[in-house]
Formats: C-alpha cells, sequence, structure tokens
C-alpha cells in the first residue's frame, strides 16, 4: 500500500515525497515475497519488481557520443557554504564544459565566476529565493537580456550555441510537500511553457526522476531527462537522484557523474547532440 502511494503524485504533492523511498520499497517487497513464497509471495515479487524495473532500466549504461561531438553541459548545486570554489572551478574547467548551470552561488563560493571568466566568459547570476542564487555561465554569447525569476528559483537565457539559438535554464526548487515546492512548481510552469524552444534545463530539483515534478516540468518545456540514471545527493545514508538535466526532445543526452569537491550534491557533466 505504502508503495503504491509512491506513484499517487498526480493526485497529491505528498505522493512525490514519498517517491523518493520508491526504489527501497520495491527492493524490500521483492526480498519480502522471495522469502514469503506461496501466491501471496509471488504477488509481492511481482509488484516489486513492476515497480523496479523501470529505475533499473532507466539506470543502464548509454553509449557516449564521439569525442567532439555535441554541448557539454556542467550542473551543480555548489552548496552556498562552501569557502573555497577552487576546487569546483577546476573541474568545470577540465569538464570541457560550454555551459554551466549552477546553483546556490553566494557570498562564500561567489568568486566562481571569476575563475571560470575566460572560458565561460558571458554569465547571468540571479537571486533565489532558496539559499543562494542561481546562475548561467556560458562560452557563447547570450542573445537578449538574462531573465530572473527571483521569488521561484529561476534563470534563463536565449544563447547564440553552434548548433543554434536555445534557451538555456537553471533551476533550484524547494524540498516536496510538505514544503513549497508544489506552490514553486504551480508559479513557474506558465513561465516554462513559454519558453523558446528547444530548451535546455538543469538543476537541483528536490525531486526524483519519477515525480511529478520532474515530469510536469519536462512536458512543460518539450524535454526528456538526460541519463542514465545516477545518485546525486545523500538522503540520511541513502543515494537518491534530484539533480537533473533535461535535453530537448529528439536530441541525444549523455550524462557523468562529477564528484562532490566539498558540497554536498555530486555535478553532472552531459553531452547533448542535436
Amino acid at each position: 500500500m505504502v508503495l503504491g502511494a509512491t506513484f499517487a503524485g498526480p493526485l497529491h504533492p505528498a505522493g512525490d515525497s514519498l517517491a523518493v523511498g520508491r526504489p527501497f520499497l520495491a527492493a524490500l517487497l521483492v526480498i519480502a515475497g522471495l522469502l514469503l513464497r506461496g501466491r501471496m509471495g509471488w504477488a509481492a515479487v511481482a509488484g516489486g519488481v513492476v515497480a523496479l524495473a523501470p529505475i533499473l532500466w532507466a539506470m543502464r549504461p548509454v553509449e557516449k557520443p564521439e569525442p567532439g561531438q555535441g554541448i557539454v553541459v556542467y550542473q551543480k548545486n555548489l552548496l552556498y557554504s562552501v569557502d573555497d570554489p577552487a576546487q569546483i572551478a577546476a573541474d568545470i574547467r577540465d569538464s570541457g564544459a560550454d555551459v554551466a548551470l549552477l546553483q546556490e552561488l553566494s557570498a562564500q563560493n561567489g568568486e566562481l565566476t571569476g575563475m571560470l571568466a575566460d572560458v565561460l566568459p558571458h554569465q547571468a547570476v540571479c537571486p533565489s529565493n532558496t539559499p543562494g542564487t542561481v546562475s548561467i555561465l556560458s562560452r557563447w554569447p547570450f542573445q537578449g537580456e538574462p531573465y530572473c525569476a527571483t521569488g521561484v528559483g529561476l534563470a534563463w537565457v536565449r544563447v547564440a550555441l553552434p548548433q543554434g539559438e536555445a534557451a538555456v535554464a537553471s533551476l533550484h526548487l524547494d524540498w516536496p510537500w510538505p514544503q513549497s515546492q508544489p506552490e514553486q512548481v504551480a508559479q513557474l510552469l506558465p513561465m516554462l511553457r513559454d519558453l523558446p524552444h528547444p530548451v535546455i534545463l538543469a538543476g537541483d530539483f528536490n525531486a526524483v526522476p519519477w515525480s511529478q515534478t520532474v515530469a510536469s516540468i519536462a512536458e512543460a518545456t518539450g524535454t526528456n531527462r538526460a541519463g542514465p540514471l545516477r545518485p546525486s545527493f545523500s538522503l540520511g545514508g541513502l543515494p537518491i537522484t534530484i539533480d537533473h538535466l533535461l535535453a530537448p526532445e529528439g536530441w541525444t543526452a549523455v550524462t557523468e557523474m562529477r564528484p562532490g569537491l566539498g558540497s554536498d550534491h555530486q555535478g553532472q557533466r552531459a553531452t547533448l547532440v542535436p
């Protein structure tokens, strides 16, 4: 019954909060069913497998594009209290990022933008309702002024990519229900639907990949979550995936995780090929 409630996100935001535990509950159900055996046991195994299979499939390795292909996007929640961002700056530089989408930029770690100004000179920094700010750093020039949706943790700007212009966005959501994420997403969705396509969006969603929150944002922006699925944060010792990069539908998108380097979130590097 609790496992079933993890699918209730479309009905009530509490479902997204419970969805964090879906893979762990499903695995426990499979183990319990194998121990129990009999008709009820096999029914439990079947239920656990049905819930777990899409998650395991999303974790499968994905073939990487050839070197030099596509757009390299780096996403990371920096952790606002990090006071020496030099290692993170070096990792962004070493990743070959063309665009960096960052969250929790703060007075403590704010030197990071200057450290990267020579390789990512086009920069937008927008105050956020959540700790720190959201920011966009780009190798390529902006087309028009960046837009800061300060109250809902969103920054976006049109970027002149070699493959054509795209809307690029950095997002930081609050924690799910009973915190303010549902209200925040409700305010964001009309803005996201109005973004010019194609859209590249990444950030700390504080929501798992199979949540209604991620699904609704992907639908609003005409995007798909880039994979494979890998944990990006530890919640009470449990590895969970709450940092996401959404790429335009029809694009090839492959991510790889980067180290924490003082932050409580791992970064991710994605290669996007239109």
